[in-house]
């Protein structure tokens, strides 16, 4: 664990007990994972976690992974529905606000065509 003080030492940068964690694989055992837990702080997580809004995740891509952003675009959408906007203005508050929200997630997963469909009629009720 001397990488963790020597980063410290380096960076000026403090680490947050209440948030960092550390994952470890199925193949390491409790008493290991309590001994680091121990040395370090951290608490333990298991996969998947959130990382600048977007799940880290092991195997196989799941839809469950987009989940919060159509929470998201759908919490938006219902509040600017009951407001009285004009197609104009439903446009350009779709293209500054709504349109920037999945630009990450997407750089990082490939969405399917299930996940792309489902967020077109989303977009389009809205209209």
């Amino acid at each position: 664990m001397k990488f963790l003080f020597k980063f410290k030492e380096y960076s000026g940068l403090a680490f947050s007990k209440d948030k960092c964690n550390f994952i470890v694989g199925k193949s390491i055992n409790q008493n290991r994972t309590q001994a680091i837990q121990r040395v370090c702080g951290f608490q333990p997580k298991k996969l998947p976690i959130k990382y600048l809004g977007t799940l880290i995740y092991k195997g196989k891509k799941k839809n469950f992974l987009f989940e919060d952003i159509f929470t998201i675009i759908q919490k938006k959408l219902k509040n600017w529905s009951s407001s009285f906007l004009s197609f104009g203005g439903r446009l350009v508050l779709f293209n500054s606000i709504l349109n920037s929200i999945p630009i990450y997630l997407f750089n990082t997963l490939m969405a399917s065509v299930t996940i792309c469909n489902r967020m077109e009629r989303m977009i389009n009720k809205f209209f």
